[in-house]
């Protein structure tokens, strides 16, 4: 019978999952992650006889220093980690940090073909790669208030063109009623890049070279959209986490919001405080000129494994259970980026009671095809790139429109400095 035994190293949480007689002749691997990941470690543990982890917690902004030194010293490099950072598939494989193993060949085709579209994009590597397993997918989706939208007698929009109108005619006469929040990186950049613009996007068969063109007609026309919303009021100049716009929220005064899939369980339910029966989901909206969506993500982790362990048999083991194990991840806190082990959890999700549509989990599943495959892992931080670009000016009340130019400049900066070839036109 396998138990938890605790001890403090390192200035890092540690926990020994030791397998009593099974123990001494066990492979034994050191395993990275966070705290919400252990349980999942334990699993992999109590499964498996013949192997004994070591886990260790690590913070998300310690990760690549902490490494950096292990591998340095040659002590205490983890065998396999889970990667809370979406870039850490990059920045784990450069010279400076060389950690993660090529899975390409290791894991069989099968296997990676259950994996939802375009999931393992923030896994590939140099030279058709495969650096790590995706633990989550974050698909946006478009989360709504069903009385509310049914009180005012709106539909929900299926063109981010009817987005705005809808969203327009619930903001009219002073409502104060908002439809998203337009003052924070990411929610920004789904405006762009669900219109095709290319903002950091790797060219086709070579993830070294990236096209960054924010000043295309497709980049003006979301980014106009975005101006003319915070003209009118209908979205907030402010961030979804904001204390000013939860409370627009619990005041019933919002009604829809495009958001990752997690985010009707842990902002909508959790901050908004939305009641059961409220929360409807929807496809994310497509824009009239194209036949299908093309949906951002935000977040979504991945599992990877160091290229030198001396286990990679055991460590290939424990990044295909930990990403496909349908019975763990049925009680995953978001939705499993591996298709069949998605399921349970969806069944849960639809079972709770707490959403007002039916087949919210096949709706997620429907959106998550046209995740965009430009959704990858880079040497360096878009989001804070983005943020010092456009952010702080478009909170202060600068247009989006007038911020595209320096936008361009910072981020042709940013992946130069990185190394990347950039194509601008």
């Amino acid at each position: 019978m396998k138990h938890l035994t605790k001890a403090m190293a390192l200035a890092c949480a540690t926990t020994t999952l030791a397998s009593g007689a099974h123990a001494q002749d066990a492979t034994k691997l050191l395993v990275w992650g966070d705290a919400v990941r252990e349980p999942i470690f334990q699993a992999y543990d109590a499964a498996r006889e013949n192997v004994e982890l070591e886990f260790v917690s690590v913070a998300r902004n310690e990760i690549i220093a902490k490494l950096q030194l292990a591998l340095q010293s040659g002590e205490g490099v983890p065998d396999a980690m889970f990667l809370q950072d979406t870039n850490h598939g990059a920045m784990l494989s450069t010279r400076r940090v060389n950690y993660l193993m090529d899975l390409s060949d290791k894991v069989d085709q099968e296997t990676l073909d259950g994996f939802y579209a375009n999931a393992n994009s923030l896994c590939e590597g140099s030279g058709g790669s495969l650096v790590c397993l995706r633990n989550d997918v974050a698909h946006f989706m478009l989360w709504y208030n069903k009385p509310l939208m049914d009180e005012l007698g709106l539909d929900v929009p299926t063109t981010w063109e009817e987005y705005e109108s809808v969203a327009a005619a619930a903001a009219a006469n002073d409502s104060g009623i908002v439809s998203g929040a337009g003052a924070m990186h990411i929610p920004l950049m789904n405006f762009l890049y669900s219109n095709g613009c290319d903002l950091a996007v790797p060219a086709a068969g070579d993830s070294e070279v990236l096209n960054i063109n924010a000043t295309a007609a497709q980049c003006v026309e979301a980014a106009q959209l975005v101006d003319r919303m915070l003209a009118n009021g209908s979205l907030a100049r402010t961030a979804p986490f904001d204390p000013e716009f939860i409370e627009l929220a619990k005041s019933n005064k919002l009604l829809m919001i495009p958001g990752p899939t997690w985010f009707g369980e842990f902002i909508i339910k959790r901050r908004y405080e939305f009641a059961e029966g409220t929360v409807g989901v929807a496809m994310t909206p497509k824009w009239a000129s194209q036949e299908q969506p093309l949906a951002w993500s935000w977040g979504g982790g991945m599992w990877g494994g160091w290229k030198d362990t001396a286990h990679p048999e055991e460590v290939v083991d424990l990044l295909t259970f930990v990403t496909t194990d349908a019975e763990t991840n049925s009680g995953a806190v978001t939705m499993p980026a591996h298709q069949p082990a998605s399921v349970a959890w969806g069944a849960a999700l639809d079972g709770s009671g707490y959403y007002a549509t039916e087949g919210s989990f096949d709706t997620m599943v429907d959106a998550a095809e046209f995740g965009h495959s430009g959704y990858v892992s880079l040497r360096f931080d878009a989001r804070a790139a983005f943020t010092k670009a456009v952010v702080n000016d478009l909170a202060s009340g600068a247009s989006f429109e007038s911020l595209l130019p320096q936008l361009q400049e910072e981020f042709v900066n940013a992946a130069e400095l990185a190394g990347y070839t950039v194509v601008t036109e």
